[in-house]
């Protein structure tokens, strides 16, 4: 490989997501549709298209990260850091629910509330719901600066 390594690509946790400033922290608002397609999903089960929910904790982690820079205080709260690092890692999983499965097709809509913790920890709570309203999960973390990507 002429010393380069191989990565796989990477999972788009969110195809689009939204922010805006909070006077105590940061609402974000994201939208992931699950296709077949994705690089992830082939053959994730034989003969229907399920989403894991162990994805959707990279949505958050990933929406986080991308929005970050538009609430100064909570990117702050995390500690030290220079331009390009809001690269976060999941430090806990806090609670997770899945209430129903996500299939091919469905539009999800993710509702992402952001708080400072502890020092140097984010919480981040989650409301998953497809595009007609109905909920399909919900989780709470917590999210700490990890590496530069």
């Amino acid at each position: 490989m002429n010393g380069r390594r191989g990565y796989a690509r990477p999972l788009d946790g969110t195809d689009r997501s939204t922010a805006r400033a909070e006077a105590d922290g940061l609402l974000i608002e994201a939208v992931k549709v699950v296709r077949s397609t994705d690089p992830y999903l082939a053959g994730h089960f034989p003969e229907v298209t399920l989403y894991p929910a162990i994805f959707l904790l990279d949505g958050i982690r990933q929406a986080v990260g991308t929005e970050l820079h538009r609430s100064p205080s909570l990117a702050g709260h995390l500690g030290p850091g220079g331009p390009g690092e809001d690269w976060l890692e999941l430090g806990t999983l806090d609670s997770a629910r899945v209430l129903r499965p996500m299939l091919e097709g469905d539009e999800l809509r993710l509702r992402i509330s952001v708080s400072p913790g502890r020092p140097g920890v984010l919480r981040a709570a989650l409301d998953c719901r497809r595009a007609d309203g109905e909920q399909v999960a919900k989780m709470t973390v917590e999210l700490v600066r990890g590496g530069t990507s």
